[in-house]
Parts: structure tokens; C-alpha cells; sequence
């Protein structure tokens, strides 16, 4: 009896042995394939159509990819301060890899770590941001403000006053509302700017904004994009076409976009964050990069309420969204 229970012992020591064995690895094998599970940090400063494409976008190419990976997803709920605690913690975990999405996630990110790499999306100047180390890559949504403008001018050759409402205390808003000066001013067109900082002085900006101009453009600014129906709604009730930075600004009533696909931005992140967990790339070996124009999106319900015809060389390119 004594020798059979020091053999159950001797057996159950072995069992645990195993068990615990690679347990302080930060990174594990994948479901017996000996490949390995990267542990991931997202981390997004809110939640809107256009960031969550984007963290699916990046997802996506992991998957498509076949590599496996844990993602911690985190969300900020618009809170810088909440954006900096999750930055530390997914640097106190240790992640194999952070993606920041939008620049007030991405500059956290990039102040609470030197060394885990940090792959940002969202972001309309990296550089202005103060984000871009040796750590540090990313895809930024920079677009070709004037070609937007030049088709906006297909539907509507007599606009002369464009007006544009986005918040002031935005980096990447006003980043996009220079270059949308820059490019009026090379079309002979005059910007009626209406800056907000808060989202209840939206109301007020966007009525006297349909006043004043003769269409509207709205920039990929977070807290534009959280109540673009009732802009998109004041402007297609005056008969005023609304251009959208995105496709989301369709969807939400703005008549057309020809901007950059967020989930392709995400996409494109995941694929720099492969090269680099799977490939060995440095961050740094990797220059950030932007993504051309899409394809023309346009809002068929709104179309029909603006009573507008579409040229046939952007109708025969346009996809019709409800």
C-alpha cells in the first residue's frame, strides 16, 4: 500500500510538471499546430462605423492570414484619461503588439512604451501627432481633399461657399480643414468654417452653416461622425448636398463620398502587424503610408429628396447605399 501510494504521488508530480511547463511565456502555441498565439492590445478611443471597421479590418487579416492571435479589446468611450490607463496596462501585460485606433488611443500608445511594437490606424497626420518613433507605424486616413471636391463640383458647378463644422479640439479635424482650405482656395471656392468642441453646439453650427454655404463637408471627425444624421437631415431639408469624408456619413444621410475605406485602413494595419510578429520587421523598417480614394458612394434616399441627377461618368462608377 505504502509503495503504491508513493507511486500515485511520484505520477501526480509528473502530471502538474507537464501541466506548467511553457507557462511563463507570454506567447503560446496554437491548438497543437506549433504555431504561435500572439497576444494583441487594441485599443480604440470610441466606437463609431468607421473605427470599428477599422479594428475589423485589422482582425480580418489575421484571420485570412491563418494566424492566430488573442485580442484584449479595450475602448476608451471618448475618454482620454481612460485611453492612457489602457496604453499602461497593455504595456504592464507585456502584449506582443499594440493597435492603436484614432490618434488620442495612438498617442498614448506611443508615450507609455519604447519597445512593443505600436501599429496605429486612423490618424490624418502621424507626424503633427507627435506619434511616430522607432516603435512606431501605422496607416493614416489623409485623403485627396480636392479631387473630393472636384467630384463634388460634378453635381453642382455653382457652389461657391463650401462650409465645413467640425471640433476645433480634434488634431486630425484640423489637419483635414487646412488641407480642405488649401485645395478650395486652388478651385476658386471660399471655406465657411464652424468649429465645435462639444456635441450640443452641433445643432446651432449646422443650422447656420446650411444658412451660410452652398453644400456641406463633413471631415472624419469623431464627434461630427456621432450625430451626422441630424447635420446630414438640416442640410438635405434646405436642399443642400452634403459631401461625406467616408462612407459612414452616407449611411447616415450625407448624399455622397468618395474617401478611403476604414475597414481596408484596419486591413492594411493588420498586415504591417503580421511583417512584424511573424516576419521579424521593425516597426521602423516600415514607413507608415496612406490608402488611395475608393470607390463613390452615394445615398439613393437622399439623391431622391435632393431631386439631383447624376453626371453618367459618377453614376456608372457609383454604388447606391439606402
Amino acid at each position: 500500500m505504502k509503495k503504491l501510494l508513493i507511486l500515485m504521488s511520484a505520477l501526480a508530480l509528473m502530471i502538474l510538471s507537464c501541466g506548467n511547463s511553457g507557462s511563463g511565456s507570454k506567447s503560446s502555441d496554437g491548438a497543437g499546430t506549433g504555431s504561435k498565439k500572439y497576444r494583441i492590445g487594441i485599443t480604440q478611443i470610441a466606437s463609431h462605423p468607421a473605427l470599428d471597421s477599422a479594428r475589423e479590418g485589422f482582425k480580418d487579416a489575421f484571420k485570412e492570414a491563418g494566424i492566430e492571435a488573442d485580442f484584449d479589446e479595450k475602448n476608451a468611450n471618448g475618454e482620454t484619461a481612460n485611453a492612457n490607463l489602457i496604453a499602461n496596462n497593455f504595456v504592464s501585460s507585456k502584449e506582443d503588439l499594440i493597435f492603436a485606433i484614432a490618434t488620442n488611443a495612438a498617442q498614448p500608445a506611443s508615450q507609455a512604451t519604447n519597445e512593443i511594437p505600436v501599429v496605429f490606424s486612423a490618424i490624418t497626420d502621424p507626424q503633427a501627432a507627435g506619434i511616430l518613433k522607432d516603435n512606431v507605424t501605422g496607416v493614416s486616413d489623409r485623403m485627396d481633399v480636392k479631387q473630393q471636391i472636384e467630384l463634388l463640383l460634378k453635381l453642382n458647378p455653382n457652389i461657391k461657399n463650401l462650409g465645413v463644422i467640425y471640433n476645433s479640439s480634434e488634431q486630425n479635424s484640423k489637419i483635414q480643414v487646412e488641407d480642405l482650405k488649401k485645395a478650395a482656395k486652388e478651385l476658386g471656392i471660399n471655406v465657411v468654417e464652424k468649429s465645435i468642441v462639444q456635441a450640443n453646439e452641433i445643432p446651432q453650427a449646422a443650422d447656420s452653416l446650411v444658412r451660410e454655404a452652398d453644400a456641406v463637408y463633413l471631415p472624419t471627425d469623431n464627434l461630427v461622425a456621432s450625430v451626422v444624421s441630424l447635420i446630414t437631415e438640416k442640410a438635405t431639408t434646405a436642399k443642400k448636398i452634403v459631401f461625406g469624408g467616408e462612407a459612414a456619413h452616407v449611411k447616415g444621410g450625407a448624399l455622397i463620398t468618395q474617401g478611403v475605406s476604414y475597414y481596408e485602413i484596419g486591413k492594411e494595419a493588420g498586415k504591417m502587424a503580421i511583417d512584424i510578429l511573424k516576419n521579424g520587421k521593425k516597426p521602423n523598417e516600415i514607413k507608415f503610408k496612406t490608402m488611395p480614394l475608393n470607390e463613390i458612394v452615394v445615398n439613393a434616399k437622399t439623391l431622391a429628396a435632393l431631386g439631383i441627377s447624376l453626371p453618367e461618368d459618377v453614376k456608372s462608377k457609383a454604388k447606391l447605399v439606402q
